[in-house]
């Protein structure tokens, strides 16, 4: 648990530091197209590159830490034991949905190991590949939570994380 916990945060920590680079690249490009008639061209696929980044590396921390929205709409129609059990299921979908996820993007990356951008020429295998390993990674952090809510005893409450 230690490493995964480990290996989360970094990617959230990597997630962080494009997010601080793309903040100051936003700015640069305001600051040369007001003052100086300059705009930086490829700011659209650097921005759009980097939000892929974005998502995919912190998307599973997300999800360790329980900081994703969540709605509570059958509360008041399940009985306990329902509700014990309902998120481990839904956990297992989301496992095998991510996994799948992963395993797609993972394929595509692989076929478009020559395709790259229209203006700045990035290749984009890089950030494909980014995706499938965010995604891999975040259906083992829903897997571990699902084993760990059937795991957990009756009566016990709180985050599983």
């Amino acid at each position: 648990m230690k490493a995964i916990e480990t290996l989360l945060r970094w990617m959230a920590l990597a997630a962080g530091g494009v997010l601080l680079l793309l903040m100051f690249g936003t700015v640069a490009d305001v600051v040369l197209r007001y003052f100086f008639n300059a705009p930086f061209r490829g700011s659209l696929e650097l921005t759009e590159f980097a939000m892929a980044l974005i998502v995919f590396l912190s998307i599973a921390y997300c999800g360790w830490v329980g900081a994703h929205i969540e709605v509570d709409l059958f509360d008041k129609w399940l009985s306990h034991p329902a509700l014990r059990i309902l998120p481990a299921v839904l956990g297992l979908v989301g496992a095998a949905l991510f996994a799948a996820i992963a395993w797609l993007v993972a394929v595509e990356a692989f076929a478009s190991i020559r395709q790259s951008s229209n203006m700045m020429k990035i290749p984009y295998y890089p950030f494909r590949m980014t995706a499938a390993f965010g995604s891999a990674v975040f259906a083992i952090v829903m897997l571990v939570q699902a084993v760990n809510i059937f795991r957990r005893k009756k009566g016990d409450g709180g985050h599983v994380a």
